[in-house]
């Protein structure tokens, strides 16, 4: 037999991080902003390789040995991480942010591949429409493996 119980309070429909992985629930959470490397657009000389097993998002990849090699994505928020991964076999990659050079990324790492690395953080940017450029400096690996929106 069992017995009823009125509940009494208010919900907590406020914002709950689960640990251990960028997502939120409740009804007051955002997304957790992580777009995977497929919502970018890539000119030619970009490929993707999946079921890769490295540790890289969604187990996939955009990369490219081509010297000037673009991969860019528009997206809506006040600030956005480029997520990578580093390698022996890696190069180098500049970011560019609104058509504005940002920063030279170095990929190349000596010892074990290091998979969904953050190498370009940018917060504080006027909340709106921005367009993120990676463009492949050498011959060497660039890879894209996703982004972060803050919003």
């Amino acid at each position: 037999s069992y017995a009823a119980t009125r509940l009494t309070g208010t919900a907590n429909q406020g914002a709950k991080a689960l640990s251990g992985t960028a997502s939120t629930l409740g009804l007051n959470a955002t997304a957790s902003g992580l777009v995977n490397d497929t919502e970018a657009t890539y000119d030619a000389n970009w490929f993707h390789t999946t079921g890769r097993g490295l540790g890289d998002y969604n187990d996939d990849t955009h990369h490219s040995t081509t010297l000037n090699a673009v991969a860019q994505y528009t997206f809506t928020g006040t600030g956005i991480q480029y997520i990578s991964e580093r390698n022996g076999d890696m190069g180098t990659v500049d970011v560019y942010l609104d058509n504005v050079f940002q920063a030279t990324v170095d990929l190349h790492v000596s010892g074990a591949r290091q998979a969904q690395q953050v190498v370009y953080d940018k917060q504080g940017l006027t909340r709106g429409s921005h367009t993120i450029r990676i463009v492949n400096r050498s011959t060497s690996v660039g890879i894209v493996d996703a982004f972060r929106i803050t919003a």
